[in-house]
């Protein structure tokens, strides 16, 4: 049996990295933004209202590449 190594450059796999936390950033699961909502809807504090308003208001924004 012949096994081959394959190496990676580290350059690689930062670039893997960053790209998957970038898309992550930008494209939320639904069931993120239902529970989200949800939380939007019984939350009481003013600020902590806005603040959960803003992501959802971001994640909105980047869904439609803005």
């Amino acid at each position: 049996m012949n096994r081959t190594r394959s190496t990676i450059a580290g350059e690689d796999i930062t670039k893997s990295v960053a790209d998957a936390l970038q898309y992550i950033s930008y494209y939320h699961p639904p069931d993120y933004i239902r529970y989200l909502s949800r939380a939007y809807t019984r939350e009481q504090s003013p600020a902590a209202k806005n603040a959960i308003g803003q992501i959802l208001l971001n994640s909105r924004m980047a869904a439609f590449g803005r």
